[in-house]
């Protein structure tokens, strides 16, 4: 097709895409794990799948035939991919050629690295909705939209801006989609399984609603501006497709390189702030103990808090020990019976600017003004100050 030279194809940008990459690893058995580093080569060179997840991107400039293999087009009215209208180059026929290198153990070993490092990629780009389905819009590219005051096309917001409003580095968002996965016995389960075709079916069959707005298809030719209702329900989406990205590449790699071996469930890992042997948070990383701090301020010498040493390796700055108080505790306990919301971001219903939630400036928040959540406030911008999360 005419555009098939120029369609962008960034799915889910950088992080996004190491998202998946990292997340993926942390499922791999230790026998793929060590082929993994074996075919990434020496030491100085990249040594984690993050490292190589957009790789794929980077080479684009230098590589341009390569650039249909990133999405696949299925017009939305169509009920699923059909190869024999489909285009001669694209995702699913790129990542089951990638597949199938990789899974020869007599190729050559630049041969297997540089089909490792497609298949890492491409299986994110395949899980990333308008690059599996569009309305004769080159994957929504022609169509324009406003998130806030800022005006991006249709695929743009899906590629990254939804991921970039949350303002969560890899590290933070890493382990609470690992948590997610982990809370769902069944979720590895179900997405460990299928072909290449039937994934793409399944983004596919999301990707219809990437173009309705209130229920009712956006209006094509003008500037449409996206709600909260829209972006909070398209973040959730891209989040979802994000852990089943990262599953079913730990299941490709896993079958290439341990086959019939069960896959382990991802490393649960503590997010910035807990305590591993307290199991609880430190006042930097959670606006209830900011809030706790303040009232232990105010408390009898009898709940005074203690003082605990921070974990060993800590490099939390100022004082290395945490508060925990009585104070802390009823402020949880708050927190719990809804008083207090709790969340990854916090802000004052009477700001312009939102906080990540271990921001120091969030205690100073009343306590009838706090509010708290897993995304950020629509309309409110994040405050210059605000240390990120660690």
């Amino acid at each position: 097709m005419f555009f098939a030279a120029v369609r962008p194809a960034d799915a889910f940008g950088v992080l996004g895409h190491q998202v998946i990459a990292a997340l993926a690893e942390d499922m791999l058995t230790p026998k793929a794990k060590a082929a993994v580093k074996n075919i990434l080569g020496p030491v100085g060179g990249p040594t984690t799948l993050a490292s190589i997840a957009t790789w794929a991107d980077d080479i684009r400039m230098l590589r341009p035939e390569t650039r249909p293999w990133h999405y696949v087009t299925i017009q939305i009215g169509e009920a699923r991919y059909d190869s024999t209208r489909a285009d001669s180059a694209n995702v699913i026929k790129a990542l089951k050629k990638e597949m199938a290198i990789l899974a020869k153990p007599d190729a050559d070993r630049y041969a297997r690295e540089e089909a490792l490092k497609w298949t890492v990629h491409l299986v994110g780009d395949l899980h990333q909705p308008l690059h599996a389905g569009e309305d004769h819009d080159r994957g929504g590219n022609q169509d324009k939209v406003k998130v806030n005051r800022r005006t991006y096309n249709l695929h743009a917001v899906w590629d990254y801006v939804l991921l970039e409003r949350l303002h969560l580095p890899l590290d933070s968002l890493r382990p609470m989609l690992e948590r997610e996965i982990t809370a769902d016995p069944g979720f590895v389960k179900r997405n460990a399984q299928g072909t290449v075709e039937s994934w793409a079916d399944d983004t596919h069959s999301k990707s219809a609603a990437c173009y309705l707005l209130h229920g009712k298809p956006m209006p094509k030719g003008v500037k449409v501006q996206l709600d909260k209702a829209y972006v909070d329900a398209a973040t959730a989406v891209t989040l979802a497709q994000l852990k089943i990205g990262a599953v079913r590449l730990a299941y490709v790699l896993n079958r290439v390189f341990d086959p019939g071996a069960a896959m382990p469930a991802p490393a649960l890992r503590p997010p910035a702030g807990w305590r591993d042997d307290a199991g609880a948070f430190t006042a930097q990383a959670d606006p209830i103990n900011e809030v706790a701090a303040g009232e232990a301020d105010k408390a009898s010498p009898s709940e005074k808090p203690e003082r605990i040493a921070a974990p060993s390796g800590s490099s939390a700055p100022g004082s290395a020990d945490t508060r925990v108080s009585a104070a802390a505790k009823r402020a949880s306990a708050k927190a719990r019976s809804g008083r207090i919301p709790a969340g990854k971001f916090a802000w004052s219903v009477n700001s312009g600017v939102y906080h990540y939630s271990g921001c120091p400036d969030v205690a100073r928040i009343k306590q009838k003004n706090l509010q708290s959540g897993d995304f950020p406030p629509w309309g409110k911008q994040l405050h210059a100050g605000c240390p990120p999360p660690r």
